[in-house]
């Protein structure tokens, strides 16, 4: 049997799974954007290698323009605003189930304006992305939730197009021109 020319994945799950009716265009849209922007990110920036060590390496060879940083500031308010209140952490936080080598309490202490080293700041939200991904690509976000994801994975892929734009690298304009 030859493969099909064309394959609907959104229509075989809308037909296939509970749930699967419900993702919406904008849910599709959102996470084949940050589908291909972390595939980029990670093979470009991290040597095929995303951990925390790798995300080490781009905060040391990340150079934004004043623009930039404004930008990845953006997404850090959109994370605060998220993550935190002004009680502290909250749970909704413990959703992006840290491993031991995730570094949380640094990207707490960021998140909660403890710790605003520019460094920090970008490897606090490379390491949010990367628990994204890791629930995202491991299944840890169910169909029925993923309609909820949309903001998030934009602004992880919009901060991932920041990254990419200021980390020198062959393959990313200005550089590649």
């Amino acid at each position: 049997m030859a493969v099909p020319a064309e394959f609907n994945a959104a229509q075989w799950f809308s037909d296939n799974t509970a749930g699967g009716s419900r993702l919406t265009p904008e849910t599709q849209h959102s996470i084949a954007d940050f589908t291909t922007m972390w595939n980029f990110f990670e093979g470009n920036l991290c040597r095929n290698e995303g951990n925390v060590p790798a995300f080490e390496s781009v905060a040391d060879r990340y150079r934004p323009s004043a623009e930039q940083h404004q930008k990845v500031c953006g997404c850090l308010a959109f994370w605060r605003s998220r993550y935190t209140s002004e009680e502290g952490i909250l749970p909704r936080f413990d959703r992006l189930e840290f491993r031991a080598r995730d570094r949380r309490p640094m990207v707490e202490s960021v998140l909660l304006g403890q710790n605003d080293e520019p460094r920090d700041v970008l490897l606090a939200m490379l390491i949010i992305i990367y628990r994204l991904r890791n629930n995202l690509f491991h299944g840890l976000k169910s169909l029925e939730i993923l309609n909820d994801q949309v903001e998030n994975l934009r602004t992880a892929t919009y901060c991932l197009s920041i990254v990419l734009s200021a980390t020198p690298s062959p393959l990313v304009r200005p550089q590649y021109a």
